[in-house]
């Protein structure tokens, strides 16, 4: 407990004078282990997880970065997600309690320099650890088997290093570094830091500086030209599936309000959060704050455009997290308006947290957005292995096990994840939402469709093009574009 007595006395205390100091640790340590203990309770693993995992199986086992091992195909949006994932599981070999772990622990990590390294004082320890206790959509996708906890640690990171760095040659190495690990994790999370990585280099004249800046993009680089020559595409196949769609741009960007809105009712308080990082910005006119909001104002425009998400919430956990950033680092002068914010935070996040315990049941309503961990808890969940289960329970599993079983080399399946990673590599799966299908991700989507699941036709001999090996597609110019 001294070392944590003397970080805190290094804070610059508002609320209660020094002979309090042992109650600050005790308060801010035990905020800390009730988020601990309430991802563990909530830990799950969605289906879409499991795409990956298919890929990291391939991969550890000799059959290269392939979702079907017959062709090269990036059925993944989160390379050093997948990379950190191969590394574990070469040791661990099983896919239930490694991701779920490792998902824990940088979740864990993520919370706690955010709370114990960026923040400025005790009163920005507090808001922090509430509003992460407090939020779902946070407490959500601090697991799900997605990149989503490598993504927030990576932000802290960025957050940690631009506020409190030092030297300025080693802080633009190592900020240019973290960008192109962001951008290698997932691509469009650095519309959230490109405003404040430019402010940083402008401001400071840090583009001088250009040798640093390209070594440090290096990660970004060297995977960029990987991408190029093994898959033949600069970014991921989900991307074509899930934005060349050829859907008209109207109806996206109301999809997208629809995303915004159902995603409020869901978490109100990340928007509160959002809101008052946003507002106080404002109010301080402080340029260091504001460039951080400009990077949330551009996420949001690029996930309206695009039409949002079917995961409720998932696309709004990061921009929280930079929000928490920026709580994280103002200075409160007045005792008022802590207890005013902390009134705030814990009477709106409490809707949000009694829907965490409470709900048990999603449902997917006609504009396809779901509760996504609701949906899959109740099969998929880290508790469950207290009951001795080793894998989801959920009823894809069992199908994809029954195709490995019966030894099923070509098959089709509308819920490939699950399905995928259980019915074995022998099996090559023809993906119709195109996320891991190189050609008809490259085709317009069909109607009715689902916000991220865009159903494409099959073109005519496609099928027997699989199983053969030989191009019998009937419409000539695909038929050339397929070779």
């Amino acid at each position: 407990m001294n070392s944590a007595e003397t970080y805190f006395k290094s804070l610059k205390v508002n609320l209660l004078d020094n002979r309090n100091q042992f109650l600050y640790v005790l308060i801010a340590f035990a905020l800390f282990l009730i988020y601990i203990l309430l991802i563990i309770n909530t830990a799950w693993l969605g289906d879409d997880s499991y795409i990956t995992y298919r890929t990291v199986d391939n991969f550890i086992n000799g059959y290269g970065l392939r979702w079907n091992i017959a062709e090269r195909v990036q059925s993944y949006t989160h390379p050093l997600w997948l990379f950190l994932l191969s590394a574990v599981n070469f040791f661990s070999h099983e896919m239930f309690l490694t991701p779920l772990i490792i998902s824990i622990v940088i979740s864990a990590i993520a919370v706690f320099l955010l709370a114990f390294k960026v923040s400025r004082s005790y009163e920005n320890v507090l808001i922090v650890l509430l509003a992460v206790i407090l939020s779902k959509t946070f407490i959500d996708y601090s697991t799900s088997g997605l990149e989503n906890p490598l993504t927030h640690l990576l932000l802290v990171l960025f957050g940690l290093v631009y506020f409190l760095g030092k030297e300025e040659r080693k802080k633009t190495f190592i900020l240019s570094l973290l960008a192109a690990l962001i951008l290698v994790n997932r691509s469009d999370i650095i519309l959230l830091v490109l405003p404040v990585y430019t402010y940083y280099l402008i401001k400071y004249k840090a583009y001088k500086n250009f040798g640093l800046i390209l070594l440090g993009f290096l990660p970004f680089i060297l995977w960029e030209l990987f991408s190029l020559i093994y898959y033949g595409f600069p970014f991921p196949n989900t991307a074509y599936a899930k934005l060349n769609t050829g859907i008209n741009r109207f109806d996206l960007i109301h999809q997208g309000f629809l995303y915004f809105y159902k995603s409020f009712l869901l978490d109100p308080i990340m928007f509160v959060i959002i809101f008052l990082a946003a507002g106080f910005s404002l109010v301080k006119r402080n340029q260091q704050y504001l460039v951080f909001i400009a990077g949330i104002f551009l996420y949001f425009l690029y996930t309206l455009w695009i039409g949002g998400d079917f995961m409720s919430g998932r696309f709004f956990v990061a921009p929280l997290v930079l929000s928490l950033i920026v709580l994280s680092r103002i200075e409160f002068k007045s005792v008022a308006t802590v207890y005013v914010l902390v009134l705030i935070i814990i009477s709106i996040g409490a809707f949000s947290l009694y829907s965490t315990l409470t709900k048990k049941i999603a449902d997917i309503g006609e504009d396809g957005i779901c509760d996504e961990r609701l949906f899959y808890y109740r099969e998929s969940n880290l508790m469950s292995t207290f009951r001795g289960s080793t894998k989801p329970i959920f009823i894809w599993v069992k199908y994809g096990e029954q195709a490995k079983a019966e030894g099923l080399t070509y098959t089709k399946f509308p819920n490939i994840g699950f399905y995928g990673y259980y019915a074995g590599r022998q099996c090559y799966i023809l993906d119709e939402l195109a996320l891991c299908d190189p050609l008809l991700s490259k085709l317009p989507a069909i109607k009715p469709w689902r916000i991220g699941h865009f159903k494409r036709d099959i073109p005519e001999g496609y099928e027997e093009t699989l199983q053969s090996g030989i191009n019998k597609i009937k419409d000539k110019d695909l038929s050339e574009y397929y070779d």
